[in-house]
């Protein structure tokens, strides 16, 4: 019996949390995220970080993936993965798990109608939560000081523009210096994509509580110095803030796991570290008069900016991940080929099977791209510091 799959579905969907409790008991919410170890691939070890995550709250409720194994899908196909079975076993589990099993025809019919009425204020709010997360993202780059949050995190000093000599400012630089990239000496470095934080709340690190269908930042996280960096699409619109948490004595990463976050809307927008011997940013730049130059495209920020100062000629890009990478703008007329900088993870699947995805987004627009991998360490960064 297939045809109560709509209303098991959307009944799924609205009860998640619930839903995510009793599939993956050993997960938590993180933010709009259920994150929890992958039961079928058993990878809890030491060292890593839970794989699996549930898209709980904003966006598209449900969904799921798994970025250590690859598995991915909607609700349903998360009860059929988690429990081993097939769409007909999970559509089965879920008609126990909302007790549809038990209910007259008239009663699912009532509750059909119910779930019409709830997708769409799902959607409404879904688009709501979205349209909060861009407005906030440009926020966060330019925050201004005060004592409340700013999207998802307190920045209580506020940040300052690159040139300005803060303290905060000469503590990145120092932190990158030992990555062995120099900021200042970058060829036309675009110093409109980034600020820096004196002080910036490490999120991931914040206590959330529930009661009475609200949760509520309860305990804020641990703040750090940060560099935020803006995230743009090809309009020049910051859609995500990127941002490294700094240790706040020594020049290296804060001891806190990810040291980098990014709130936002990134896919399609890029850090722009050098805009290339044209010195205009690639927003400014899609114009008449202009002759298109090269760009490489890098994952992280440090990968992409160990090839600014060695390729002046060239725009150099940060996609935030490989997925981004993928969504990067090379499509727009200021941009005459490609180089994508790729990590260097051979003998890793899974990055494997994400840097083809990357690749096949970049070839999409039907401009040449030419991979380059570091044969140093991890990547070009590494490569730069003479790492093996």
């Amino acid at each position: 019996m297939t045809g109560d799959l709509d209303i098991i579905k959307s009944g799924l969907i609205d009860r998640i949390e619930q839903v995510c409790e009793r599939l993956l008991p050993d997960g938590k919410p993180e933010g709009g995220l259920w994150v929890a170890w992958n039961p079928i691939e058993h990878d809890q070890k030491p060292g890593r970080l839970p794989a699996l995550k549930v898209r709980i709250r904003n966006g598209d409720i449900g969904a799921w993936s798994c970025w250590r194994s690859g598995a991915k899908g909607d609700v349903l196909k998360l009860v059929a993965y988690v429990e081993r079975t097939d769409i007909k076993g999970a559509l089965a589990w879920g008609r126990d798990f909302l007790g549809i099993r038990s209910m007259s025809p008239a009663e699912r019919q009532n509750l059909r109608k119910a779930e019409v009425v709830r997708r769409q204020e799902r959607d409404h709010k879904a688009e709501r939560a979205r349209l909060f997360k861009l407005q906030s993202a440009d926020q966060l780059f330019f925050a201004k000081p005060s004592d409340k949050e700013t999207g998802p995190a307190w920045c209580p000093q506020g940040t300052f523009a690159y040139g300005e000599g803060t303290a905060a400012e000469l503590h990145a630089k120092a932190y990158f210096r030992g990555r062995g990239v120099d900021l200042d000496a970058i060829p036309n470095l675009n110093r409109y994509s980034f600020r820096f934080s004196p002080a910036t709340e490490w999120w991931k690190g914040a206590r959330y509580e529930n009661s009475d269908g609200r949760r509520w930042k309860a305990e804020r996280g641990p703040l750090f110095p940060a560099m935020h960096s803006a995230m743009r699409n090809r309009m020049g619109i910051v859609t995500a803030c990127h941002i490294t948490f700094f240790d706040p004595v020594k020049p290296i990463k804060a001891p806190v796991t990810p040291a980098k976050l990014m709130w936002g809307e990134a896919l399609g927008a890029v850090i722009e570290i050098s805009m290339g011997p044209n010195a205009v940013p690639f927003w400014m730049a899609d114009r008449d008069g202009l002759v298109p130059d090269p760009v490489v495209v890098g994952e992280g920020i440090e990968t992409a900016a160990s090839f600014s100062q060695p390729v002046p000629e060239a725009r150099v890009w940060a996609g935030g991940s490989l997925a981004g990478v993928g969504s990067a703008p090379i499509n727009l007329t200021c941009i005459e080929w490609a180089l994508f900088a790729r990590d260097n993870n051979a003998g890793n699947a899974q990055a494997q099977k994400q840097f083809d995805q990357a690749l096949a987004g970049l070839e999409r627009h039907g401009k040449i791209v030419v991979v380059e991998a570091s044969h140093v360490g991890d990547d070009f960064n590494d490569l730069a510091q003479g790492e093996e």
